[in-house]
């Protein structure tokens, strides 16, 4: 039974512990190959890494959540039409106010749960590498 959670392929080659001569050399090319097609040689490589793309894959699921919020609570985003036109300009600012907490959180939220499991699946995929 593997350890490795289904998401992630495990290495497939020589193990890092045979001390065969140039074993390291051929298990490092092998690795950073597989590490690249899997999206996982940055994590090696680079002090912290965070892909770019983890704030983008955020932003479009705080975008779910704010339609969502915006149909169990229609009532928060009701603008009355006979306000004046500086209330009308506050009332809208509340709701942007609003809006952009709910986008903070889940951005933050779902860009940090990404990078865990990236940074797990990558931990996952040297461990099978080296044993």
């Amino acid at each position: 039974m593997s350890l490795l959670p289904s998401s992630v392929q495990p290495f497939v080659g020589t193990p890092l512990d045979d001390l065969r001569p140039l074993a390291y050399t051929l298990w490092k090319t092998d690795f950073l190959s597989q590490a690249t097609s899997r999206d996982l040689a940055e994590f090696y490589s680079t002090k912290d890494y965070v892909p770019q793309g983890n704030r983008i894959d955020a932003l479009n699921i705080s975008k779910m959540y704010l339609e969502l919020d915006q149909v169990e609570h229609s009532e928060l985003y009701v603008v009355d039409p006979t306000l004046s036109e500086t209330d009308r300009v506050a009332r809208l600012a509340e709701i942007k106010a609003h809006t952009t907490a709910i986008q903070r959180e889940v951005i933050a939220r779902e860009a940090t749960k990404k990078l865990a499991h990236q940074r797990s699946a990558a931990h996952t995929f040297l461990v099978s590498a080296i044993s």
